[in-house]
């Protein structure tokens, strides 16, 4: 069957990269999106809009370039499409829940109080016309995880992450980016859950053990190549060719792409590093995605995504509100309220940001900046002649004895 991509000429700014070649689970786009096609029978073809798809006799499916999809919502998609029978084309449509609350967020897609419809269309044959659609409406939401943050912090009680199999978003900000990312490595674990008994079993026998902790441990994915310090936790998670990962440091649950390196005590949970990316020791990192080369130290970081090549220094991308509400980010149609308590900051290829630095929550910071702190909070001259054990004071960058510091505020 072809599949037709409409092209949309999507740019993901502030990185200025076209929506294909953004990257997930280290990967671009369009190289998942022509994966995922292929293993359910499609052939995919790259059009320039609807008019180019002429009237084909056999069944067919459109979608758009920007559209990220799993390969359990594709199958699933097409199973009820074809059930359906009848001659008008199919749309996919996605009822709203936990994973459209958390993660396909500030879509640009139709939608009402229940429902989402996403530009993913199965066509029994004949001319593509999307006005006469009749939809496919799927629930999404499998699985969820309780997340420990106290009341005082989202404002209710509990706080779940939905992982299901079936993710599916339009990306058009790096918002979505990131949360794409996060999906596609839910989705990896949502379909290990989903083994068979026999694997299951498997599973158990190579962990020597039920604990889910061993269990988590023996299904992670190591490359051969790789080099593993035998003091680090590596649960649920993939480790790629070349990779380094050193003394204690702990990955749960992430992706940790081709001769990255994570030194040692560093922490990863629920987050993608890129190929050749480096976390220095003692660096956490959660719920954040880091592009190829960028090299980060001193953090935490959470819910944040770091373009190529670029590098943090103990600064603070925040992310989250002191009064506790929704964070909005700037989007092609202005300001708009994710609806989401926790969201980071996102950091432009090779930009570079040196130490004491503080970034507000959902900010995007262009490519190719090099930014620095207030230069009165920075020692950048040390007095000559200053004696041992003399008391000093950083004023407007200079430093200063409190004899110094009383005649200059009583002039």
């Amino acid at each position: 069957m072809q599949a037709y991509l409409i092209k949309t000429n999507t740019v993901i700014e502030p990185f200025g990269d076209p929506v294909g070649q953004t990257l997930l689970l280290d990967r671009p786009l369009q190289v998942v999106q022509d994966e995922t096609l292929r293993e359910a029978g499609c052939e995919p073809a790259v059009i320039e809009g609807p008019d180019r798809i002429g009237t084909p006799t056999a069944p067919y499916l459109v979608l758009e370039d920007r559209l990220y999809f799993s390969r359990a919502l594709l199958a699933e998609f097409l199973e009820r499409a074809r059930f359906m029978g009848g001659t008008a084309p199919v749309r996919l449509v996605v009822k709203k829940g936990l994973f459209t609350r958390l993660m396909a967020v500030v879509q640009d897609v139709p939608q009402d109080e229940e429902t989402f419809s996403f530009p993913m269309w199965y066509v029994p044959g004949g001319t593509f016309r999307p006005e006469e659609a009749a939809v496919v409406v799927l629930d999404i939401d499998e699985d969820s995880y309780e997340g420990h943050f106290p009341r005082h912090m989202i404002k209710k009680e509990g706080y779940r992450f939905c992982v299901t199999s079936r993710p599916v978003m339009t990306i058009t900000h790096p918002l979505h980016l990131a949360l794409a990312n996060v999906a596609a490595n839910f989705a990896r674990l949502a379909e290990q859950k989903k083994m068979p008994l026999w694997q299951k079993l498997a599973t158990a026998l190579k962990a020597r053990s039920l604990n889910k902790f061993h269990v988590l441990a023996a299904i992670s994915q190591i490359h051969p190549e790789a080099e593993v310090h035998p003091t680090a936790v590596i649960e649920g998670s993939v480790i790629g060719k070349g990779a380094k990962i050193g003394a204690y440091a702990v990955v749960r649950f992430s992706y940790v792409g081709e001769r990255a390196f994570v030194d040692d005590h560093a922490g990863l949970k629920f987050s993608v590093v890129g190929n050749e990316a480096y976390i220095a020791n003692n660096c956490v990192l959660f719920f954040t995605v880091v592009y190829p080369r960028a090299f980060l130290i001193s953090g935490s970081y959470q819910f944040t995504l770091f373009g190529y090549d670029s590098a943090m220094f103990n600064a603070i991308p925040s992310d989250y509100r002191l009064d506790g509400e929704p964070i909005s980010v700037l989007t092609a149609r202005g300001i708009e309220n994710t609806g989401l308590r926790f969201v980071g900051s996102v950091i432009g290829h090779r930009t570079k940001i040196a130490a004491g630095v503080i970034i507000a929550p959902g900010r995007l910071i262009p490519n190719d900046l090099q930014i620095f702190p207030d230069p009165a909070r920075v020692i950048t001259r040390v007095p000559a002649g200053v004696r041992p054990h003399t008391t000093l004071y950083l004023v407007n960058g200079r430093l200063q004895t409190l004899d110094e510091l009383a005649a200059a505020r009583s002039q």
